[in-house]
């Protein structure tokens, strides 16, 4: 799966399909009733803009799905 990321440091967009899914405690449901992922992603492969290895919370991904 491609995923959606922002380089922190740059602040530009670029796709990936080379990370890897730590700290996953599994589905949340938030005080609104939502129901999220509550994982972290990390980037296997350094970012393409500034040379880390960036790791994020799932909730600060875009949603690579139109």
């Amino acid at each position: 799966m491609k995923l959606i990321f922002i380089c922190p440091d740059k602040n530009e967009m670029f796709e990936g399909t080379d990370f890897e899914l730590i700290d996953n405690r599994g589905v949340i449901t938030d005080n609104s009733g939502n129901r999220i992922l509550d994982a972290k992603v990390v980037l296997k492969a350094p970012c393409p803009f500034c040379g880390r290895k960036h790791v994020f919370h799932v909730s600060e991904l875009s949603c690579p799905f139109t």
